[in-house]
């Protein structure tokens, strides 16, 4: 028989009460209600009261796909990590360079490697990514593919790039003029290509919040739409040739970068609705980030990465790419590339992480925090448009400063331990060195000829890892 009592709805206050009567110390009270770095307000209980109705999301295209990011140090060797990769389960492949092969080097790239099986390739030549179009479908063009059928593509985000770089080329109308004919031939030669890449991601590497690489997504495609609609292009293939680029980072919390795919799209179908268009999903993409990554104690970038990876796939993500867990201090191996993508292997085929749609729905926190990161992010996406749009907020250097107070903020709380990064600022293992494994040095970078101010990615742990470097090399020295 059922206890009459346990069939009688309790109230919130009566759950609270419980809750406040199961803490020991006091100070573990304020654990119950606070905020984050958005200044968005969390509780330790949610119920059906927090939510004024349910979430309601527009249907998803199908299961997560496993992609590789291969670094080209040489040629023949990144010609074998594509190739090991394919046979190791993914689907997809983005090359990254800083220069443009020759004609030669791209025969021997994509030697074995078959686009026309339906592998989406794409390559990110930082800078030279609009001559970088012409030369990859001359490259398809000569091996006879039929490019009507291909996907993939090569990073198009002008806007970012000038973020990155402190200046726009020829101004701010070269810029769109040049990506408007780049999207053009790439369009007419291969529609079926993502030439046009919205890199959100990119701010939150440099420090921005979640709402702001939200707000900021929106706010790169609602420029793209104006500006290369101003020139004759049709709207709707300008969004189905966009692809959204965020970093998951498990430094802000598994939950919100859980939300933030569901969060992206709730904003999205604003957008379009604001401008009369019907809803299309764009291909969201999630790289796990390399802000909270650590040179000491650096297999623990694999844990992060795994972590990083599940709130990905389970928020419903189009793609996915774990870097190499060392890629940022030396030329990852075979071994490094596979634990990457077995990550994302192990959480689709075994777990099957991605296999649920819309797995928060009904959660009463996770559908309350999606429409918070929806609506602070939609807020501050209106800002950005009251002040001209993505480009001229940042000709105007607004972006830069809401960045960069993020950022600061964050690295105080890491310097003062409030926010933790396991063998970095806590449990540190004092005898493990580093320095010697350290092979990927920075290039200085000229701060003349700036149009405004550049935003540069950053680890929270860099600058700890270059003193302790040194004292290494000080103690290696002494001995």
């Amino acid at each position: 028989m059922i206890d009459k009592a346990i069939q009688e709805p309790f109230d919130t206050a009566d759950w609270v009460a419980a809750v406040k009567a199961s803490i020991k110390r006091p100070e573990d009270l304020q654990a119950l209600v606070h905020t984050d770095i958005d200044g968005l307000g969390k509780k330790a209980l949610y119920r059906a009261e927090d939510l004024d109705s349910a979430l309601t999301l527009p249907p998803v295209k199908g299961k997560s796909e496993i992609w590789q990011r291969i670094q080209i140090e040489r040629i023949s060797r990144a010609n074998s990590r594509a190739k090991e990769a394919l046979d190791g389960g993914v689907t997809g492949l983005i090359f990254s360079h800083t220069a443009l092969p020759s004609e030669q080097d791209w025969d021997r790239l994509m030697d074995g490697i078959h686009p026309d099986w339906g592998l989406p390739v794409y390559w990110d030549f930082a800078d030279s990514n609009t001559a970088g179009v012409f030369l990859w479908i001359d490259y398809l063009l000569r091996q006879g593919y039929d490019l009507e059928t291909l996907t993939g593509g090569v990073f198009l985000d002008p806007i970012s790039w000038a973020a990155r770089q402190g200046k726009m080329e020829g101004g701010k109308k070269t810029m769109f003029d040049v990506l408007h004919q780049t999207l053009q031939y790439g369009l007419s030669e291969m529609p079926k290509g993502h030439w046009l890449h919205l890199r959100s991601g990119f701010y939150r590497e440099c420090g921005c919040s979640p709402v702001q690489e939200l707000a900021f997504a929106l706010a790169l495609a609602s420029d793209y739409l104006e500006e290369m609609s101003a020139r004759g292009m049709d709207e709707e293939q300008v969004i189905s040739t966009m692809m959204v680029h965020f970093s998951s980072l498990i430094t802000s919390d598994y939950f919100t970068e859980l939300a933030k795919p569901n969060a992206f799209i709730l904003l999205w179908k604003n957008l379009l609705d604001s401008r009369g268009l019907a809803y299309h999903r764009p291909h969201l993409h999630i790289e796990t980030g390399l802000r909270n990554k650590t040179l000491y104690d650096s297999h623990s970038n694999l844990i992060r990465a795994g972590i990083e990876s599940l709130s990905a796939l389970s928020g419903g993500v189009d793609s996915l790419v774990n870097p190499a867990f060392d890629a940022f201090f030396k030329e990852p191996d075979a071994a490094s590339y596979r634990w990457a993508r077995n990550i994302g292997l192990i959480l689709s085929s075994e777990a099957h992480a991605n296999y649920v749609h819309h797995p928060a729905a009904g959660s009463y926190y996770l559908e309350n925090r999606t429409l918070q990161l929806a609506e602070s992010a939609w807020n501050l996406f209106l800002e950005i448009e009251e002040k001209g749009g993505m480009t001229e907020a940042l000709k105007g250097n607004a972006i830069q400063q809401m960045v960069t107070l993020k950022a600061e903020a964050e690295k105080k709380s890491f310097l003062n331990r409030s926010r933790s990064l396991v063998g970095s600022n806590v449990y540190v293992d004092e005898q493990q060195k580093m320095a010697k494994n350290y092979t990927r040095i920075l290039a200085a970078e000229p701060e003349e000829d700036l149009q405004f101010l550049k935003l540069r990615p950053e680890r929270l742990s860099e600058a700890l890892e270059v003193e302790r470097m040194k004292m290494e090399q000080i103690k290696t020295k002494e001995s």
